[in-house]
């Protein structure tokens, strides 16, 4: 027998693979690490009191937006980096649109605003501590996303790492809105995306160990 026609019989042989099992554990698997992020930001940082009333503000959705739109893309990015076939034809630079589309807007509203208050709006007052309170929530969704991603078949594991840890990231800052009260796009656009940028870049030195298959 041909090794081609023995690869044809063992494949017609093999059993469909269970897509809405498989969709069901990753579910679990993101649920488990927002849950258990959510519980680090209740009892740890606490909820931000203030938050019934800032969500009636446009700045509030801003942020949601430019989070939850990155959340989606790495998610995105991730599903095609996980098949063979497909993972070579995707590239990086969508995932830069959330981030240049923020800094455009903070751009232009940190020139509208007088000089005197430039300095508040990108510092807000938790600069020294957001960024690492970020990537410290993430840690539970960056456990959740390498469990997701070896349930995949990544062919660029550097890349794929650095995906999956910006976004563990993303959701991790979507956790972290609950209780930061900083609403400045020129504040999110620096100190939310380094938050963002640490898992990245810790995924992107573990990807080829942690990812191998």
């Amino acid at each position: 027998m041909k090794t081609d026609d023995l690869i044809t019989l063992l494949a017609r042989n093999e059993p469909a693979p269970d897509r809405a099992a498989l969709s069901r554990t990753l579910l679990s698997l993101v649920a488990g690490g927002v849950l258990v992020s959510f519980l680090f930001v209740y009892f740890l940082l606490q909820l931000n009191p203030a938050l019934g009333t800032i969500v009636a503000s446009l700045w509030f959705w801003v942020r949601f937006a430019f989070i939850a739109s990155l959340a989606g893309l790495t998610w995105w990015t991730l599903r095609r980096l996980g098949k063979p076939g497909v993972a070579a034809q995707v590239r990086w630079w969508p995932l830069l649109v959330p981030f240049v589309a923020l800094g455009l807007l903070a751009s232009v509203l940190l020139m509208q605003a007088p000089p005197e208050t430039r300095m508040a709006m990108l510092m807000g007052t938790t600069w020294r501590v957001c960024s690492m309170l970020i990537a410290l929530v993430s840690l539970p969704l960056l456990v959740a996303a390498v469990l997701i991603v070896r349930h995949f078949a990544p062919t660029r594991l550097r890349f794929t790492g650095a995906v999956l840890g910006l976004f563990a990231g993303a959701m991790a800052a979507l956790v972290y809105t609950l209780h930061c009260p900083e609403l400045s796009p020129a504040f999110l656009v620096v100190w939310y995306s380094l938050g963002m940028l640490i898992p990245a870049a810790v995924g992107a030195a573990l990807g080829e160990r942690l990812l191998r298959w």
